[in-house]
């Protein structure tokens, strides 16, 4: 009888392993480097509480004295823009409905242009299915017909970034090959000819990989959001930034070598968590950069959600080459956080919609 149960416990941990092993499949496909906190945090203080014009709420971005708030509350439409200086709005723009200079629905991912006409921004008009340059009166100066994008699976482009006038390049989600998993396919970044449709090139750096079976329910869903990032582009367009929320790493992405870097700290899960089928919640929040850094907030277990994190107002700021430079922490309840890369100004905001703006010009002496 003992023999019996011996047998037994051997041959379910050999499932057990050939199990594990067969779903431990993910590799990446670059530089890892593993990084410490730096020894100081540097406590936000001196912060100037904004009071703008009206009711607002939603995503908040910034560039150059313009401060901008995202809802499909909003009833003028999808995006509020505000004067730092003075805190009147200055339009609403974006607006719901079918006719000319108006979309269904509203994606935006920090893509500014500044020329002598001053600021314009690149949407995202998903049921649309297009790309439009919006100036600040709200006026469409440009749309780009995003059908003929071929993308490798049926969600189509996601968050996208214009390179140049012949190119840009967009973020293909990943997916399940199968409604059950576990064969799951990474997501990845394909740069397209911006005239043609044509694909230019694909980036992929992430393997894909076969999910571990312990909790199926989960395994439907993290296919398309285990490997998700945030992405943001330096200014110069010369490289891209990803927080890897459920990862727990920031990629760095060189598009000239093609080369990417990740950079872990020492308290980064393991990449391969998912295919043990365990609930994670983000590591990271929401990410902002410019020319010289790269601002990402860390997310924290929330007290109502086993799955999701919340932000905790603790924000990394690492060098283009991944060093990691600083630490800044907000004290306050933090939702959303904005960074203008022109005067070096992070905005916080509170679920109160109290706006916080503090002077980070001392990081650049």
């Amino acid at each position: 009888m003992k023999r019996i149960i011996i047998l037994i416990i051997t041959f379910t941990t050999l499932l057990t392993l050939s199990s594990c092993e067969n779903a431990d499949k993910i590799k990446f496909y670059g530089q890892t480097v593993t990084v410490d906190y730096p020894k100081h945090t540097h406590t936000l203080t001196n912060g100037k509480t904004l009071n703008l014009e009206g009711e607002y709420t939603g995503l908040m971005y910034a560039y150059d004295g313009v401060l901008m708030f995202s809802s499909d509350k909003h009833p003028d439409g999808y995006l509020y823009l505000y004067d730092v200086e003075t805190g009147r709005r200055m339009s609403a723009i974006c607006k719901k409905g079918g006719a000319p200079n108006e979309i269904y629905n509203f994606r935006f991912y920090d893509n500014f242009e500044k020329d002598s006409n001053g600021l314009h921004l690149w949407i995202c008009a998903i049921d649309n299915r297009k790309l439009i340059r919006v100036n600040m009166q709200g006026e469409f100066e440009e749309t780009i017909h995003t059908a003929k994008f071929k993308s490798s699976n049926e969600f189509g482009i996601g968050t996208f970034f214009i390179l140049s006038d012949s190119s840009i390049i967009a973020y293909m989600q990943g997916y399940a090959l199968f409604e059950d998993g576990p064969e799951c396919v990474a997501p990845s970044y394909r740069v397209y000819n911006l005239k043609t449709g044509e694909t230019i090139q694909d980036y992929k750096f992430y393997s894909d990989y076969t999910a571990g079976t312990a909790d199926r329910e989960i395994l439907r869903m993290w296919p398309e959001f285990y490997l998700t990032p945030i992405s943001k582009i330096k200014l110069d367009k010369s490289k891209l930034a990803m927080a890897m929320l459920y990862v727990g790493r920031l990629n760095i992405f060189d598009l000239a070598s093609g080369n990417v870097k990740s950079i872990e700290t020492k308290d980064a899960p393991d990449l391969n968590l998912i295919s043990l089928g365990k609930r994670i919640w983000p590591r990271y929040e929401d990410l902002r950069c410019d020319d010289s850094y790269i601002y990402v907030m860390e997310s924290i277990p929330s007290e109502t959600s086993a799955t999701y994190g919340k932000p905790s107002g603790r924000i990394f700021v690492y060098d283009w080459d991944g060093n990691f430079k600083h630490i800044l922490q907000i004290n306050e309840d933090v939702v959303f956080f904005a960074f203008d890369p022109v005067r070096k100004i992070l905005y916080s905001k509170t679920d109160t919609e109290k706006v916080t703006a503090y002077d980070l010009n001392f990081l650049y002496k």
